[in-house]
C-alpha cells in the first residue's frame, strides 16, 4: 500500500468517525422559569414555561431560588395535585438544584414552602420516551405514568429539536465529503 492510499484510509476513518459523532444525542440543562428562576408568582406559569420545551431523557433541571427560602421537591402526581409537601421523593435544599431525568415519562415538582405550590410554584414536566429506530411497536410504559402528550408546535423551536438539525446538517456534509472523497479517489486511480 503506498502513502496515498495510507493517508486516504485515515482520512475516510476520521471522517466516519466525526460522522458517528455528529449524529449522537446531546443532553440540555433548562433553567426552570427563565431568568427569574423557581420563584413565587413567575411572570409565566411554570407549565406554561415546560410546554414550550421538550425534555429528553439525561436533560437537566436548574432551580435557581434563595437558599435558606426556599426549595424543590420532587413528589408524585396525587400530592402535586393536592400540593401535598409532607410526602416527597427527593428534597433539595441548596439553592442551585440540578435535576436530570434518568428515564421517560411525568415529573412532578413542587416548592417545599408551605402554600407555595397552592399559590403556582409547581411544575409539571413530560420526558419524552426514547426511540429505538428498529422497534416498530412504541415501547410500554412504566407502570404509575401515564403517556405523555404529543409535543407541541413550541416544542419544535427547542434546544434538542435543533440539536436533531444540526446532526442532520453535518451527517449531510460529512456524506457528502466522503462520496467526493471516494469519487476522487477512484478517479485518481483510473487516470494513474
Amino acid at each position: 500500500m503506498d502513502f496515498t492510499w495510507d493517508f486516504k484510509l485515515v482520512s475516510f476513518s476520521t471522517m466516519i468517525f466525526f460522522l458517528f459523532i455528529s449524529s449522537s444525542s446531546h443532553a440540555y440543562k433548562f433553567n426552570v422559569g427563565g431568568r427569574q428562576g423557581w420563584v413565587l408568582n413567575p411572570n409565566e406559569t411554570y407549565n406554561h414555561w415546560a410546554e414550550r420545551n421538550r425534555f429528553q431523557v439525561n436533560d437537566t433541571l436548574v432551580f435557581k431560588y434563595k437558599k435558606g427560602n426556599d426549595s424543590v421537591l420532587v413528589v408524585n402526581k396525587k400530592d402535586y395535585y393536592s400540593c401535598n409537601i409532607n410526602n416527597p421523593i427527593e428534597k433539595f435544599f441548596d439553592g442551585d438544584t440540578e435535576f436530570m431525568f434518568d428515564h421517560s415519562g411525568p415529573f412532578f415538582f413542587v416548592s417545599g414552602v408551605p402554600g407555595h405550590c397552592n399559590d403556582g410554584q409547581k411544575l409539571n414536566v413530560v420526558v419524552l420516551a426514547i426511540r429505538n429506530k428498529n422497534t416498530v411497536m412504541p415501547p410500554e410504559l412504566s407502570p404509575g405514568y401515564d403517556s405523555p402528550p404529543e409535543a407541541s408546535p413550541s416544542a419544535l423551536n427547542s434546544p434538542s429539536s435543533s440539536s436533531s438539525s444540526l446532526s442532520v446538517c453535518c451527517s449531510f456534509f460529512f456524506g457528502l465529503m466522503g462520496v467526493g472523497w471516494l469519487l476522487g479517489s477512484l478517479n485518481s486511480s483510473v487516470i494513474g
